[in-house]
């Protein structure tokens, strides 16, 4: 069956509302809830939309001709535009690096879909024509055989294939921009030919992904370009991809041992996963997805929401706590931030469980809410650091213009995908940001200041009374959580991982106020390390920075009794405040011994 562009879940059944029209309801048994996929939600003045506003400026500013000269020179025609020199280009070792240090090559495609869903989620036309505009120009660039990138030598095909099915897919289902289907048929013509089969698969221990290939991450796309064409190649070309190896590890069919493996990549393969479950309906594969959240919390993650220290799985053994110590590359963040947006929202949607909202509000406030801007020459922020003894927020001044400047635009993009969701019947409010959602006629204000308030005031307007039932997620740290509507207090379960839900008949002007008292909270790193621990408010982590002059307490210290004894007058104060909160260089410590 042939299905229109924007298909929804379970994609080869029904197909997705007209665009620019908020979808009714799921569309199949297979989705409990949906996100909004970017229609209808809007950021109000807040951290999440501040940060929206800068990537959204820098990103449309980026001068086309710097973004296509590496492609123009490798086809052979002229080149204006300055090189974007970086991580993929600029270094010595990298013997199939680009021409002239062109840096784009590997996350075109995801700049390509960050600025898509931007178009889609606030109506941006400028960056809508940018995007389209960049495509058509990129696609002169393609050879006869559908060969697109920089050198015919075997490094990154399967990565760099993936970012770009994903950035002409967005492009095509989010700015309806048909000829980015046709540009995807003649690439893909070539990957069917050329890509590795080999299905090289990291040693155990080795780390990272064996050669860069990441072919494990290329079914999700394919399986999206099969949803928006009904074109049965890429569902089979996507079949071809699934990483059963690892899976299988996951939903019990054989022994958990990914220790090791590339970190990122190998959360961001279980949004392969949950399109295979989407594509195909078999249960194994969200069996798959299940068991690895669990597993990822369990032995996994950090306070933050982070994971994978010095990009590696841990064994569950010590290592992640002990990684503390020495490693001040703890949290892969933009990139890691993208995986955790992904899986979490497929988990949603499957289930209809609220407990899978929390690791995407530890994400939005410790993660890619807490990294740095990026940097006009492409410096971005790459690595959070939680060290025991202390950490500074810096940015990776080797790695220009990576994988994580092509996250970026889509994590922060995914801010409107992440705030609400919805049923044939009810609307769902998954985490506290200052928005507005419209749905069947019913607009929902929600005004906060949440984290650094305990409570956002949610404002229905409704042209007609009308029944519907709001459901409100309640974090897993709340214990005390209260509902009020119009002032007067609900009799509804708020009880910690659920939605708390309030169902009447609304009238325009209704109040609902969600009440979510916060207390401080320990939370240790791993069973072997009890007592090593970060200290949290609600889902805000809490750092420790100096607050007195050290000079000053150095200059009061005075000998006391024997010849070593030295006690200072002066004393620094500590302070503790949100890791979101830190800029560039700041020093603070995270992680303690509590003992």
């Amino acid at each position: 069956m042939k299905l229109a562009a924007g298909t929804a879940c379970a994609a080869y059944a029904v197909t997705r509302s007209t665009p620019g029209v908020v979808a009714e309801g799921p569309s199949s048994q297979i989705c409990k809830i949906e996100p909004f996929d970017y229609s209808g939600v809007r950021l109000l003045d807040g951290m999440l939309k501040k940060q929206y506003d800068g990537a959204r400026d820098f990103y449309l500013n980026i001068p086309n001709d710097n973004l296509l000269l590496g492609f123009r020179q490798r086809a052979g025609l002229p080149a204006p535009g300055k090189p974007l020199v970086g991580w993929y280009g600029g270094a010595p070792s990298n013997p199939h690096a680009p021409p002239s240090g062109a840096d784009t090559f590997n996350a075109f495609g995801q700049y390509i879909s960050g600025m898509a869903r931007m178009a889609k989620a606030t109506g941006d036309t400028a960056m809508r024509d940018k995007a389209s505009t960049l495509i058509e120009e990129w696609a002169k660039t393609i050879e006869p055989d559908g060969y697109f990138y920089y050198s015919r030598q075997p490094w990154t095909p399967h990565y760099i294939y993936d970012k770009t099915v994903c950035g002409l897919v967005d492009l095509h289902e989010y700015c309806g921009d048909v000829k980015a289907i046709q540009h995807l048929e003649r690439i893909t013509a070539w990957g069917e030919s050329n890509l590795d089969r080999s299905r090289k698969i990291p040693l155990h221990g080795a780390g990272f992904n064996a050669d860069g290939q990441e072919w494990y991450t290329l079914s999700e796309n394919l399986y999206r370009a099969y949803e928006v064409t009904g074109d049965s190649r890429y569902k089979s070309f996507g079949a071809l991809w699934h990483y059963n190896d690892y899976w299988d590890m996951l939903n019990g069919k054989a022994a958990l041992a990914p220790y090791g493996r590339h970190a990122y990549s190998h959360v961001n393969t279980l949004s392969s996963a949950a399109m295979a479950y989407k594509i195909t309906e078999d249960p194994q594969y969200l069996a798959t997805i299940v068991n690895a959240y669990d597993w990822l919390q369990r032995t996994q993650v950090y306070a933050t929401g982070g994971f994978g220290p010095g990009e590696r799985l841990m064994a569950p053994d010590g290592s992640l706590g002990k990684e503390l110590e020495t490693n001040g590359n703890t949290f892969e963040t933009v990139c890691g931030s993208w995986a955790i947006f992904k899986l979490c929202r497929y988990l949603m949607t499957f289930t209809g469980d609220a407990k899978y909202g929390d690791w995407i509000e530890k994400t939005v406030y410790n993660g890619i809410g807490a990294a740095l801007p990026i940097l006009p020459d492409g410096r971005n922020f790459y690595y959070s650091d939680y060290r025991m003894g202390g950490g500074r927020k810096i940015y990776n001044v080797l790695w220009k213009w990576s994988c994580c400047s092509g996250t970026y635009p889509q994590s922060i993009a995914d801010y409107h995908n992440l705030i609400y969701f919805h049923d044939h019947d009810g609307l769902y409010v998954n985490l506290f940001v200052p928005s507005e959602v419209s749905w069947k006629g019913i607009v929902v204000t929600q005004q906060t200041s949440y984290p650094e308030s305990q409570t956002s005031n949610l404002t229905i307007r409704v042209e007609a009374p009308t029944r519907f039932p709001l459901r409100i997620r309640i974090p897993e740290w709340c214990n005390r959580a209260s509902i009020r509507v119009n002032s007067q207090r609900q009799n509804v379960a708020c009880k910690p991982a659920t939605w708390a839900t309030v169902e009447r008949a609304w009238n325009s002007g209704d109040q609902v106020t969600v009440d979510l008292p916060m207390e401080l909270a320990l939370a240790p790193v791993d069973q072997q390390h009890p007592k090593r621990a970060a200290l949290l408010c609600g889902p805000v982590v809490l750092v420790r920075r100096p607050k007195g002059s050290l000079t000053e307490t150095l200059k009061s210290i005075r000998r006391e009794g024997t010849p070593f004894s030295f006690h200072a007058t002066q004393t620094v104060d500590d302070e503790f405040v949100p890791f979101y909160s830190l800029n560039l260089d700041q020093p603070y410590e995270m992680y303690f011994e509590t003992a």
